[in-house]
């Protein structure tokens, strides 16, 4: 028997905004419409059978229950649909829920939607008020917020492996540096590793160009059951996997690595018969400067220790062996939570295709997405190729 190969067809994004004058339903609306247009073959709203959000929190953009909204754009209210939530990883998590659906035979075309419209909150300090809630409640309790307990993990791991504050600055560097070529970004802006340590600690040793940017965003993307049938380069869905590690940081018996990425990346592996070796691009979930170093060792990039060093080594540069975030990732296309894992998609399907203008790789064939909430909790890994 054949084996069926799900296939992602179609992909949107509007341009991530730090604050957007549109309201969430605006831009919901503007990528359900794209992402329908953008199909090669063409596409019916009639052929949609079932429809998945993904976003953080109503208070980032006053709007619930979604999934109908959706159905009533597509002008297909036989479809199906839900929202879903994992922190920082609810895109990821949609394409999870998504690639199962199809797999599984509940459904032959899934639309994913992700929105977020942060700026729905006036002041930074609400912003962190709403996103505390995705942490472990005995940290709640105490007030610790996501900048924070990633500021232990580098510290810990600054002690463990001697990285230094320069070596968490070549990351943001090399984002920005990329962030410059992709026209969706949010904060198209060169910075120096001076500029860098000249910003203003948040919560030390993690400064300002250390974290990923307040951002309002949406994206989507459809998977389907019968790729051919609607584009002649269809970018497959090799694997998808979801992993857990204790939500708390305090709990962890080593807080340096994030564990469940490692998870997350061997199970993803094994599915699809491929290892890191194998991939050419690589969208990564930086919502600190930190995880991407963890990130690299997780996914089996670097040893423990020396992710610095193949970054130094230009290894996950733009021209590098294993490009890592072209699109400028979080720290420079923004992190719009809702969107973010949505929008890594759409990014390798561009890349697998070729559509990736400016910042396109090179020879690119499979790509590997890792998209991780709160501070490695739940984690996705997803793999694709053309």
């Amino acid at each position: 028997m054949r084996k069926m190969r799900v296939g992602v067809v179609s992909a949107y994004s509007v341009k991530y905004e730090l604050r957007s004058e549109r309201e969430a339903w605006e831009l919901i609306r503007e990528v359900v419409q794209g992402t329908l247009k953008s199909v090669d073959k063409g596409i019916s709203g009639r052929d949609i059978d079932f429809v998945v959000i993904s976003n953080f929190s109503d208070r980032f953009g006053g709007i619930l229950h979604t999934a109908p909204y959706v159905i009533s754009l597509i002008g297909q209210n036989s479809a199906r649909g839900l929202r879903v939530e994992n922190a920082c990883a609810s895109g990821g998590t949609a394409l999870y829920v998504a690639w199962n659906l199809v797999r599984a035979g509940l459904a032959e075309n899934v639309l994913v939607v992700g929105y977020e419209k942060m700026s729905y909150q006036p002041t930074s300090a609400e912003v962190n008020e709403v996103l505390a809630a995705a942490g472990h409640p005995d940290e709640i309790v105490i007030g610790a917020p996501f900048v924070s307990l990633y500021a232990l993990i580098a510290k810990s791991y600054m002690d463990k492996y001697g990285a230094t504050e320069e070596d968490l600055a070549l990351v943001a560097v090399k984002n920005h540096e990329n962030g410059l070529r992709n026209p969706l970004a949010a904060m198209r802006r060169k910075i120096t590793v001076e500029d860098v340590l000249k910003s203003p600690y948040v919560s030390w040793p993690l400064k300002l160009y250390d974290s990923s940017l307040i951002t309002d965003g949406a994206a989507g993307f459809i998977v389907s059951r019968e790729p051919k049938k609607f584009t002649d380069t269809p970018v497959y869905v090799e694997s998808v996997s979801l992993a857990h590690d204790t939500p708390g940081v305090f709990e962890r018996p080593d807080i340096t690595e994030l564990k469940a990425i490692r998870h997350a990346a061997e199970e993803a592996f094994k599915i699809s018969g491929l290892s890191v070796s194998d991939i050419d691009v690589l969208e990564v979930h930086d919502a600190f400067t930190i995880s991407e170093l963890i990130t690299y060792e997780m996914l089996g990039l670097a040893k423990r220790g020396e992710g610095a060093k193949i970054l130094k080594e230009g290894v996950t540069t733009f021209t590098g062996e294993k490009p890592v975030n072209p699109s400028g990732g979080l720290k420079s296309k923004g992190h719009p939570i809702g969107a973010t894992g949505v929008g890594m998609v759409a990014e390798l399907y561009w890349q697998l295709r070729g559509e990736a203008g400016d910042r396109q790789v090179r020879d690119a064939e499979r790509g590997l997405m890792e998209n991780h909430g709160g501070t490695g909790g739940t984690v996705v890994v997803a793999i694709f190729s053309r």
